[in-house]
């Protein structure tokens, strides 16, 4: 086991003695164009830091997808995993997030050009990205609003893919972990022919195929159930649970009315009582439920999956054509990728009423009641959780097809790009199983041939398993269609001459339009599905129009200042099922002033400031309300005798305590743009030919943030938060509960301010090449304003906020390779600092000691791993690799956190829990 310590400068410093860094050879210079700039001109460390990536530095690192790859980059936080898919509304994409400011001002490009989104916004699902395709990645770190638009705040990744010649080229990959459990398997066939200048074309196509395995709770001891002793960091004792009152055998709450009860708050004098009959009957809980008063909760943990099974079929081809002597050419992009995440997550939780004439309640129920709450009883609501039909299966199918088809060339002095781009994305939300039709359900409990009372988990006779199992509804339960159509032009020239050289301005204009459509299934319309509301179906669409201008001044020798400016145009929303507009058209010009000195050959130093404009996506301003399903956590009710604004409590709503509540999503069409600033303080410097050094200070602030504020902050501050409450009526019992309603808000401000460092080092020896880099991001600051206020200030560094989310202090990533004849040996450490976990007071009572309920912020310490790669180039023709992840078999720190996806034990954003795994990779070119 590697022993988890407080990491010390002397490793780092030992470690990064063996790091391994991209080659800095050079080739031929050539006009390019980089990530962040819009003019062509020859490659070199330019005044906006740019991380690159080729593709034998992602093949290093060991992974498969380019969400793994993206996401483990140091520069990377506050991303959607896919675990978040299990429950905690990833809705089966991944992302990108630089800086921690967020995936929705991160853009993400391909070649260079904007993909189809996954969101209603900008925000980009990785999984549509073939990795087996890419040539290098380009991270831009700095905004670039002024050049690109609104999404591009905290930075911009771009993707640029292979393209001309190669040869028939077989990439496989296994990876086994040494537990149980997400086994995965790649394939890659790529072909390259022709080449631009000696034949006048160039095609390239690529086809790939890789696959993983669920990792179910059960197949890891930290993660298997919500039952949790511990020992916290004072010594205590204690126990953490977090379960759900929906139970098997099922709880049962009675209403009834009480004339002692009555009360101006309380008018009819309502009461209830909750119980469970199986509990009262035998005196205990059955396996995997902890008695709390006279019900049973659920353990729901033990039956969920840490990471969900994931398959992804992928084409990407790429084709370049002289056209004649005229110095252009043609090129086009085509890529497909077929991409599937099927979570599964606990059992169906039932709600259903049941009349007082229903054989089962004079068996099961009324032998408990009072014989005043038998007379006076209003309604019976049997909670039940649907175990013996199975996890509730989701299928998140995601279609995605990009075309790009344009010129490229020279005329008149001008270099000249414009292409037009038809992008789509289609997302299939499938049910494959564990749903019931509601009224299927009814009839068989109707009928007899379903008794939930007296059996446990896996108990129920075959029989009435059939029965039960006969009530599921499988099928497609929404699609959403996403398209994106727009052209764009840009061309650069020198325009004048200056003392240290000639001058380049940049133009250039982009004009696209998205549409998001939901089309929901008749069943899902219409609500057939138990316990469900009815889902709206929306057709969302808006325009984005912009033009910039760029110009690079290379003042004198050394000495280079850029400007940029660009205006955008983005409409309001229209929804054409609604035939309803939402929002106005919203205008704004940013900037950017940016530049760099070098210092003979030794330093470069390097700076910018800009501003930045993003209005909320469609769904923030004109989604309809719709069922968001429960919250992650417990709470208890915010309201009570002496507190019932909204009458909720006197109009006998259901508010108890200890309950997942129920969630509305809508939009707000009185969203104020999002504005920003950021600037950037760099400089990389070689004081000798082994060694470099890149820093780079960063901050970026944005003003009228949007975002929906969290479950906690919602359910813990009823007084602030009171408009955000909401009643929903529940067809499928009869009652109507206190729920909330997360719509968006403008929150006031963010800001996130850091520095990322790299240090390399290049060495020959007598035994080899030994090279070597470590870099990170430390966050210096990471901080957003309550809710509402523009002057009251709260923090996520090193703590998990009421964000429901952690800002890390330090993220580290340290490599070394010794290349020695065939072989190249390559150690890497990852590294992410400790932080305080949720806090957990008394009132909630998620932690106790046996006795009472505790306050309780856990310390989650570092987490730190080692991986381990050995690659042998046989012959020419073939390279075979053999690597360790987590070559100590670290597993994830304890934590407490009870909201967003439905893990427990660890907290699934921030370490992984495959445990030590093993791969081989072969790859052949014939």
């Amino acid at each position: 086991m590697f022993r988890r310590t407080q990491i010390s400068t002397g490793v780092l410093l030992a470690i990064s003695a063996l790091a391994a860094m991209p080659s800095w050879a050079q080739d031929a210079p050539q006009r390019v164009e980089i990530t962040g700039s819009s003019i062509k001109r020859v490659a070199s460390e330019g005044a906006l830091p740019v991380q690159t990536f080729t593709q034998e530095d992602i093949k290093k690192t060991g992974v498969t997808t380019v969400t793994d790859f993206i996401q483990q980059l140091p520069v990377m936080q506050g991303f959607t995993v896919a675990a978040d898919s299990v429950g905690g509304g990833g809705g089966g994409i991944t992302t990108a997030s630089i800086h921690d400011v967020g995936e929705q001002y991160t853009l993400v490009l391909l070649n260079g050009r904007r993909v189809a989104p996954a969101t209603s916004g900008t925000t980009i699902d990785l999984n549509s990205i073939p990795l087996a395709a890419i040539d290098r990645v380009e991270v831009l770190t700095d905004g670039a609003s002024a050049l690109y638009g609104s999404d591009a705040i905290a930075g911009v990744v771009n993707f640029i893919l292979k393209k001309g010649a190669a040869p028939f080229q077989l990439d496989l990959r296994a990876s086994q972990p040494e537990h149980r459990g997400a086994e995965s398997m790649n394939i890659g066939l790529s072909k390259g022919i022709g080449d631009l200048q000696r034949d006048g074309f160039s095609l390239f196509a690529s086809l790939s195929y890789d696959k993983s395995k669920q990792l179910k709770a059960s197949q890891r001891d930290f993660a298997k159930t919500g039952i949790i002793d511990f020992t916290d960091q004072f010594g205590r004792q204690l126990s953490f649970f977090n379960g759900s009152s929906r139970s098997i055998p099922p709880n049962v709450d009675v209403r009834y009315t009480d004339p002692a009860r009555v009360t101006a708050t309380n008018p009819t004098g309502t009461a209830s009582t909750s119980l469970n009959p199986y509990l009262l009957l035998n005196g205990n809980c059955p396996p995997s439920h902890v008695k709390i008063g006279r019900q049973c909760y659920f353990d729901y943990t033990s039956t969920v999956e840490i990471s969900p099974e994931q398959e992804r079929t992928s084409l990407f081809t790429s084709g370049e054509l002289k056209l004649g002597a005229s110095g252009f050419k043609a090129f086009a992009d085509l890529a497909y990728t077929d991409a599937h995440i099927l979570a599964r997550i606990a059992p169906y939780p039932a709600e259903f009423r049941m009349a007082k004439t229903h054989p089962y309640y004079a068996q099961y129920i009324a032998p408990y009641l009072t014989p005043l709450q038998q007379s006076n009883l209003t309604s019976i609501n049997v909670k039940y959780r649907l175990y013996d039909v199975g996890n509730r299966a989701y299928d998140y199918q995601t279609k995605a097809t990009h075309l790009v088809a344009g010129v490229d060339g020279t005329v008149a002095g001008w270099d000249v790009n414009s292409a037009a781009t038809v992008s789509r994305q289609k997302q299939l939300q499938n049910y494959v199983g564990g749903f019931p039709l509601e009224s299927k359900f009814n009839d068989a409990l109707n009928s007899l041939k379903v008794d939930p009372f007296p059996y446990t988990l896996g108990t129920m006779p075959a029989a009435q398993l059939a029965a039960l199992r006969g009530t599921q509804w499988i099928g497609t339960y929404n699609t959403t269609d996403i398209q994106m159509s727009g052209v764009d032009a840009r061309a650069s020239r020198e325009v004048f001459k200056l003392g240290g050289g000639a001058a380049m301005l940049g133009l250039g204009a982009d004009f696209r339009k998205t549409s998001y459509k939901v089309t929901a299934n008749k069943e899902v319309a219409n609500a057939e599905i138990l316990f469900d509301d009815p889902q709206p179906e929306y057709d969302l669409n808006r325009k984005n129009a912009g033009v910039f201008a760029e110009l690079v001044m290379p003042v004198i020798k050394g000495l280079e200042l850029t400007a940029g400016a660009r205006f955008d145009s983005i409409s309001g929303v229209e929804d054409k099922i609604a035939k309803k507009s939402f929002g106005s058209t919203e205008t704004a010009t940013t900037y950017k002033l940016s530049g760099r000195y070098q210092l003979g050959k030794a330093a470069v130093f390097r700076g910018s400031y800009g501003t930045g404009f993003r209005t909320a996506t469609m769904q923030q301003i004109a989604e309809p309300k719709v069922d968001f399903g429960v919250t992650g956590g417990s709470y208890n009710c915010p309201f009570n005798a002496g507190y019932d604004p909204l009458g909720f409590l006197a109009k006998g709503y259901v508010c108890p305590d200890k309950l997942q509540y129920e969630v509305f999503h809508s939009g707000n069409a009185e969203l104020k743009p999002e504005k920003s600033t950021q600037w950037t303080l760099g400089v990389v410097f070689e004081p000798m030919n082994a060694l470099s050094v890149a820093l780079d200070l960063w901050n970026v602030e944005v003003s009228n943030a949007v975002q929906r504020p969290s479950e906690r902050l919602i359910l813990t501050d009823p007084v602030k938060y009171l408009a955000l409450y909401a009643p929903k009526f529940k067809a499928s019992n009869g009652l109507t509960y206190v729920a909330i309603n997360q719509f968006p808000i403008n929150i006031g401000k963010v800001q996130n301010q850091g520095l990322d460092w790299d240090f390399t080092l290049k060495q020959r020896t007598d035994f080899g090449r030994v090279t070597g880099r470590i870099g990170g991001t430390y966050l210096i600051r990471s901080r957003y304003t309550t809710p509402g206020t523009s002057d009251q200030w709260e923090s996520s560094l090193g703590t998990f906020g009421s964000n429901d989310a952690v800002s890390f202090r330090n993220l580290i990533r340290a490599s070394g390779s010794l290349e020695r004849g065939n072989w190249n040996h390559t150690l890497t450490m990852n590294y992410r600092s400790g932080y305080k976990d949720i806090h957990h007071t008394a009132d909630d009572c998620a932690v106790d000691d046996g006795n009472d309920c505790i306050d309780t912020q856990l310390i989650v310490p570092e987490y730190v791993t080692l991986d381990w790669q050995t690659k042998w180039t046989a012959t020419k023709n073939l390279d075979l690799t053999l690597g360790v992840v987590n070559i100590g078999d670290v597993k994830p720190p304890l934590s407490l956190r009870n909201t967003g996806s439905h893990q427990l034990g660890y907290d699934p954003r921030y370490a992984s829990a495959l445990g030590r795994s093993y791969y081989l990779s072969a790859s052949f070119r014939f």
